[in-house]
């Protein structure tokens, strides 16, 4: 059921926030001008640095044998990543061969949700009703419910049977043919999948006893996922710490060898795990409030096509004459014009993306200057929404003039040979406009009878 508060705010306090949202409204225009500027002087000083990798790639067929001909250079290659490092989870007890492994881990858990619904009073008063509703879900940190609303929900039983964090580790040694990877190529190798999980039965039975002695402390709060009427004797912490402090991981190259993921003879009852997650609870199709998906995925070794700099027997980033580092990887067998392809695409995305923010927080901004014009009419709400129409429509019509502004004396100062003729476009089409509603102002209308 819906929790609901109301809230009013004053004619007067209305008009000294929206006096003091001038200043945010300032502060968001300049900054929303600056991103513009910045944005573009990115997008050219990328798109130079990807002609100039793009002249100076060449391809290097053979990495079986380190060529002191590429030293310096920058190549583009495709071969397989391989790795004899062992990742060890030592948290629950299994190890795998792969470049990386990542540890992503939920938490089901009660949400609060607001919706709020404003309502202009006459006499420039505001009526604020928010309701509050709570829901189970699964979510990436566990959730304080003595910051509840509801006082029927606040504090209610929300902790989680253990506390992990993420965590992604990463394998030392990577080799590329006869090159050795390094850590910056490492971290960019994608193809991820889900992890083969191998918990031997020691392992499985340790971890499911100390779950054990937690539930069993918890009594019918755990079991009833929720129980309101226990909230003053639930809130001490349900942690199984042995399992959150001894989670550490190493690498090693001694033996590429893990083991499979076979049948436990141990049956437990709270760890239930398959390939590619860890389920902490009773059952895995029967969530309760508390229980916790641990969830693994691997980067096993696979072709890759990588585009850098060679370094003797390794690889460093390329530094462009703008000073701007580029190197890329992608899996698979991936041509270099096809890399770049990508590489501009992604780039075209990034700069309109940021355009657009740009553009947004300059119309935010504008329109907390102004927005105080349209509080002051709140008095009369028929009249405000009217005068409220018209300010954005004014400072939309603005925000999005001063941004092509912005954008085209950006690249006036970044390109020349594009901003000067993209400002006299503005201006001509600005001109043009004037004109033209200046026509129809001025213009006569007929003589009756002539």
């Amino acid at each position: 059921m819906a929790y609901t508060t109301t809230t009013t705010t004053s004619y007067g306090s209305r008009v000294k926030n929206a006096c003091g949202g001038i200043f945010g409204g300032i502060a968001l225009f300049l900054a929303g001008t600056a991103l513009l500027w910045w944005n573009e002087g990115e997008a050219v000083a990328n798109a130079k640095l990807l002609d100039e990798v793009s002249e100076n790639a060449v391809d290097m067929e053979n990495i079986n044998n380190v060529n002191s001909d590429f030293n310096g250079l920058l190549v583009h290659a495709t071969g397989d990543a391989k790795t004899k490092d062992i990742l060890r989870e030592s948290t629950f007890g299994f190890q795998v061969n792969a470049i990386n492994l990542k540890r992503t881990v939920e938490f089901y858990q009660w949400v609060e949700q607001k919706h709020e619904e404003k309502r202009d009073k006459l006499g420039g008063g505001e009526e604020t009703v928010t309701t509050y509703t709570y829901e189970k879900e699964w979510v990436s940190s566990p959730v304080n419910s003595s910051s509840f609303e509801d006082p029927e929900y606040k504090g209610i039983y929300n902790k989680p049977l253990v506390t992990l964090e993420n965590k992604q580790i990463y394998a030392k040694n990577v080799t590329f043919g006869a090159y050795k990877l390094p850590d910056f190529i490492i971290h960019a190798i994608s193809g991820s999948e889900d992890a083969p999980i191998s918990i031997n039965d020691e392992t499985l039975q340790k971890l499911d006893n100390q779950i054990e002695n937690v539930v069993r402390g918890l009594g019918n709060n755990y079991k009833g996922g929720a129980d309101v009427e226990s909230n003053q004797t639930n809130q001490r912490s349900a942690v199984c710490k042995d399992v959150a402090t001894n989670d550490t991981t190493e690498s090693n190259s001694t033996d590429t060898s893990v083991p499979v993921n076979t049948k436990n003879n141990y049956q437990a009852k709270y760890i239930h795990h398959g390939d590619g997650e860890i389920y902490i609870g009773l059952s895995p199709s029967s969530s309760q409030i508390g229980d916790v998906r641990v969830k693994f995925t691997v980067v096993k070794p696979h072709k890759i096509s990588i585009i850098s700099k060679v370094k003797g027997n390794t690889f460093q980033k390329y530094i462009g004459k703008n000073k701007k580092e580029f190197s890329r990887v992608e899996s698979g067998d991936v041509s270099k014009e096809e890399m770049f392809a990508h590489q501009e695409s992604e780039n075209n995305l990034l700069k309109w993306g940021l355009r657009l923010l740009g553009i947004v927080m300059v119309f935010i901004g504008i329109k907390g200057i102004f927005g105080f014009i349209v509080t002051l009419a709140k008095v009369i709400p028929f009249v405000s929404n009217i005068l409220n129409f018209g300010v954005n429509l004014i400072c939309g019509i603005f925000a999005f003039v001063w941004s092509l502004f912005i954008i085209a004396i950006a690249w006036l100062f970044y390109r020349p040979l594009i901003g000067i003729p993209l400002l006299l476009i503005i201006v001509g089409a600005i001109v043009f406009f004037a004109i033209k509603g200046k026509k129809k102002g001025t213009s006569v209308p007929p003589v009756p009878g002539t």
